[in-house]
């Protein structure tokens, strides 16, 4: 099972709204894909249109209380389930986040995911590279980071990249950088068009995934609607196709590499 963490050192760049929708186009190309939020303010949740702490999650599963099984919620999308905090309300932020931080923790929901068949988990982590980030990304197959369209964002990359490079060497050798997501970009704003341009242009080819996510109030409007863009109205917007665009990528960045051919062996009959 793929386990992509998708963190960010900046709050406010659409890491929700980006594992929401991903997550549906991901299970509409055939992947059985969990999602799931390691973020105790449950934005993921409230995004769906979830009561605030109306329904069980991961908080009660640190606990002993409920198993995985038994809190995975079931979308309209047969391939899609979502996972949420659950319970969690600012008086117990902190014992939230020490429960799901403790060692074995996150590899024991994950194992639960991948037993129930699950072939890719979307790990939606809290705002910062803090000890939950850390720990979900210890856990990680990749991570996936998306970067808002701002000068300000551009000095976040380095840190990503250090965090990645210290985990990958110390913790979880199999961890990979899927790449960075462009997202909010405003193509009638200078700043905004100087960003995507050094990106493309400084960094190494693959670092930075071909979509881009916009900023468009539909983003909003989908959000007071508690559903992803496709399932907004009978028409979905033409934004949603970004999202099947970036689940594309995704899909052809994990498919395991081809070896090339040998051009000396031997060439076989057409019989």
């Amino acid at each position: 099972m793929y386990v992509v963490s998708i963190s960010s050192q900046k709050g406010g760049v659409g890491k929700t709204t980006i594992a929401l929708n991903l997550g549906l186009a991901l299970a509409r190309a055939g992947t059985r894909t969990l999602l799931t939020e390691f973020d105790a303010q449950g934005s993921l949740g409230l995004s769906l249109g979830l009561a605030d702490r109306a329904r069980a999650g991961i908080a009660e599963v640190l606990t002993g209380a409920e198993t995985v099984e038994n809190v995975l919620q079931k979308t309209r999308e047969p391939g899609l389930s979502v996972l949420s905090v659950g319970r969690v309300d600012p008086t117990t932020v902190a014992g939230f986040e020490d429960a799901l931080t403790r060692p074995g923790a996150i590899g024991t929901l994950l194992e639960s995911a991948r037993a129930a068949g699950y072939e890719l988990t979307l790990v939606d982590c809290p705002a910062g590279l803090g000890k939950v980030t850390t720990r979900a990304l210890e856990s990680a197959t990749h991570a996936l980071s998306p970067l808002q369209a701002e000068p300000l964002a551009l000095r976040s990359v380095g840190q990503i990249l250090a965090l990645v490079d210290r985990i990958r060497a110390t913790k979880n050798p199999r961890l990979e950088l899927l790449g960075f997501v462009l997202s909010m970009f405003d193509r009638k704003v200078a700043a905004s068009l100087d960003v995507a341009e050094t990106l493309w242009t400084k960094f190494p080819t693959g670092v930075v995934l071909d979509a881009i996510i916009p900023r468009d109030e539909v983003f909003l409007e989908a959000s007071l609607r508690g559903a992803p863009l496709s399932l907004m109205q009978k028409n979905p917007p033409p934004l949603a196709r970004r999202f099947d665009q970036l689940a594309s990528d995704i899909l052809d960045r994990l498919s395991p590499k081809k070896a090339p051919a040998d051009d000396d062996a031997p060439i076989p009959l057409l019989v």
